[in-house]
């Protein structure tokens, strides 16, 4: 019998992976602030082409414009954090679900989730402590 059960996947810190969370969370504020820059951009259109545009739509447009704000704050403090982090430290990168095979006289604990570790995409370690 197959059952369904989270698996948390960890990756150790390397130069390499440090650069690509780095690049990656680049790549998001980026995202963010040229979503910004449209939404900005749509404000000004939209005061141009009616003078008395609606106070809902700006209050709507400054509600997107304070989420991005925050969200390249987050990122941000994530960038930071990333920095700190010392070579060979373990990270959670994600958790996810997996298969697990089961029969009987299989020994199964659900509450507790195994292990995936990472090192520059290689699987190094897995662990299943029961």
């Amino acid at each position: 019998m197959q059952v369904k059960q989270k698996v948390i996947i960890k990756e150790i810190m390397t130069n390499s992976s440090k650069s690509r969370l780095k690049q990656s969370l680049n790549e998001k504020i980026n995202r963010a602030e040229k979503e910004s820059e449209q939404l900005l951009f749509q404000q000004k259109k939209l005061e141009k082409q009616f003078e008395q545009s609606s106070e809902s739509v700006k209050q709507k447009i400054q509600q997107e414009l304070t989420k991005r704000r925050q969200f390249i704050r987050s990122v941000n403090n994530q960038l930071k954090s990333i920095e700190e982090t010392a070579m060979g430290t373990e990270y959670t990168l994600m958790e996810t679900e997996t298969y697990l095979d089961l029969h009987e006289g299989s020994i199964w604990h659900p509450e507790q989730k195994p292990v995936i570790v990472l090192e520059d995409g290689m699987v190094k370690e897995i662990r299943q402590r029961w």
